[in-house]
This record gives structure tokens, sequence and C-alpha cells, in this order.
């Protein structure tokens, strides 16, 4: 009797053991053709897009947005060196135009002056032929009135008909004869002295207009008028310092064009990122392999699947392509895959966070 039951027992235990053993296998085989149908889906499979949610705090966004905010800063940065650079460009034109109008200015009133000096000469040189022969004349005037008052006086005095008194009186007069002589003789030598003076400054402002900015010393070269040469040469040191500026800013403005050009480049093409469009204009995306592009045309329908491939529904379509390559990691596979962004429609927003859609139709049929 008690051998009866054990070996019920050990029949019973045999028969769950080959049970269970038969389930597990049943499970494992299932396991494993679940896996290699999921495999052989996505090895043959070009209708499947990833959805990809873009918030703020995605790491992506954050590091798009540190990247522009830097390339902007730069610039900005770049810019505000080029509007500097303008600045000191407009103050050199500004000191060259300055320098430029002095020298001219100069050459007319060194021009002027010369001719002015030179009309004064003329007046003076008249002057002093009129004064020459009126000197003379004078001259012989009073030594013939000298002469014969001395004569007559001493005739007089020797007669006895004129008194001392007047004798000295006529002394006197004779005195002031010649002190007027010393006059004549002292205003001959001024107008020598003035005109002496005025050849030798119009030689030197002939000198310097006919030498200015030119090495050397030209003759007639007066104290004054190389104080006036000073003047002119430090205006066209300026005026040639000032361009040579303008022409170096001129270098620096085209380093700081063709960087800001750099800047603009790489700012568009941050801005183009499709993550960055996707997040500035608040859009549902789907990470689109570039083997599935072909099968993602805009209206396309998408489907979500419970168990990736298994009991379908329709979930919305595709929208527009956003341009611009990304890089996403395979929904099953460790590797990377290279693709683009879609925009895409959806019924139901949380469907954003399947792991996986299909293009068109479901992928079992059901």
């Amino acid at each position: 009797m008690n051998l009866r039951v054990a070996n019920r027992i050990n029949a019973v235990a045999v028969s769950a053991y080959k049970l269970m053993g038969s389930v597990f296998l049943g499970l494992i085989l299932l396991a494993l053709l679940s896996f290699l149908a999921v495999q052989g889906f996505f090895l043959l499979s070009r209708s499947w897009v990833t959805p990809t949610v873009v918030s703020p705090t995605d790491p992506q966004i954050l590091n798009l947005n540190a990247q522009l905010a830097a390339q902007t800063s730069a610039r900005d940065h770049v810019a505000a060196e080029r509007r500097a650079v303008e600045d000191r460009i407009h103050d050199a034109r500004r000191i060259v135009t300055a320098e430029r109008s002095f020298q001219r200015r100069f050459q007319v009133a060194l021009s002027g002056e010369r001719e002015a000096k030179g009309r004064a000469a003329h007046r003076l040189s008249s002057l002093r032929q009129e004064y020459k022969r009126a000197n003379e004349e004078i001259l012989q005037s009073n030594r013939a009135f000298a002469g014969l008052s001395r004569e007559r006086t001493d005739a007089l005095v020797g007669a006895r008909l004129m008194a001392q008194e007047e004798k000295l009186t006529v002394n006197h007069h004779l005195a002031q004869l010649a002190q007027s002589n010393l006059t004549l003789a002292h205003t001959t030598v001024d107008l020598e002295t003035r005109m002496d003076a005025l050849r030798r400054e119009i030689a030197g402002l002939a000198a310097v207009q006919g030498g200015l900015g030119q090495e050397g010393a030209p003759d007639g070269m007066t104290s004054d008028v190389l104080l006036l040469e000073r003047n002119y040469t430090h205006s066209m040191l300026e005026q040639a310092r000032a361009e040579a500026t303008v022409k170096s800013l001129f270098v620096d403005l085209e380093a700081l064009d063709a960087a800001t050009e750099r800047y603009e480049a790489l700012i568009d093409t941050l801005r183009a990122s499709p993550y960055l469009r996707a997040f500035e204009k608040n859009l549902t995306v789907a990470f689109v392999p570039y083997d599935n592009v072909a099968n993602a045309a805009v209206g396309t329908p998408l489907f979500a699947c419970a168990l990736k491939v298994f009991w379908c529904h329709e979930v919305g379509v595709v929208g527009s392509l956003l341009e611009g390559e990304v890089t996403l990691k395979h929904p099953i596979r460790q590797h990377m895959l290279r693709g683009v962004m879609v925009e895409v429609k959806l019924n139901d927003t949380t469907t954003a966070r399947e792991d996986l859609l299909h293009l068109g139709r479901p992928p079992l049929l059901f």
C-alpha cells in the first residue's frame, strides 16, 4: 500500500517536472523567437522611427544653447571691436583732412605774407629814394646856410655890428641844423635796416615756399621762417601718421569682418540644429535613420505597438523634414545611427514617450 502511494507520488512529480520543463522550454523558445523576430525586424524593416521628446533640460539642448550663447557673445565682442576700429578710422581721416586743409592754408598764407612784404618793400624802396633826394637837398641847403651864417656872423662880429649874445643864438641855430642832419642820417639808417630786414624776410619766405617738406636748409632761411616751417613739417608728420593708421585699421577691419563671417556661419549652423529648431518652435519630432527616410514622406501614417511589433494602432502622421543631421542610439542595439529629424503630429502627446513608431502600416498587419 505504501509502495503504491510512493510510486504514484513519484509519477506525479515526474509528470510535473516534465510539464514545467516543457513550459520553461516553451518560454525560452518563445523568448528566443521574439528576440530573433525583433532582431530580424530591425534588420529588414525600413519603416520605423524613434519619437524624441525635446525638453529644456535635454543635454543636447543645454549644450547647443551654451555653444550658441558663447558664439553669439564672441560675435558681439568682435562687432564692438569693429565699431571701435571704425571710430578710429573716422578720427584718423578727420586728422588727415584737417592737416591737409592746414597745409593748403599755410601755403596760401605764406604766399600772401610774401606778397605783402614785397609790396611793403617796394613802397619802402620808393620812400627811401624820395627821402634820399630830399635828404641830399636838405643837407646841401643846411650846409650852405650854415656856411653863409658863420661867414656873415664872423664878419658882423669882426665889424662889431653883432653882439656876443646874438652870435651865440646863431651858433645855437646852427647846432640845431647839425642835430637835424644827424636825425636825417639816423632815419636813413633805419630805412636801410628795415629794407634789409624785409629783403631777408622775403628771401626766407621764398626759400621756405620752394623747399617745404624737403631736407636741407635753403639759403636765406631765418629763425622766424624756420619756426613756421617746423609747424608745416609737424602737420605733414601728423598727416602721414594718420594715413598709416587708416591703412593699418582697414587691415584690422578686414580681419574683424572675416571673424564676424565665421561666427555668423557657426551661429547659423547651431541655430539650424534640428534639436534647437524643434525646441524653439515647440515641435514634437522623431528620429529617422537614413535608411528609412524614403518611407517618411509628409502625411505618412504612424502606428504604435504594444510589444514593439504586435497589437498596433494609428497614432498620428509624419510632418515636415527638419534639415540637419543628427545621431541617436539604436532602439535595441548599442551602436549609434545617423539620420534626420521629422516633425510628427500625434493624436496623443503621451505617444511621444514610445520607444518606437512604425511608418505607413503595422509591421505584422495587426
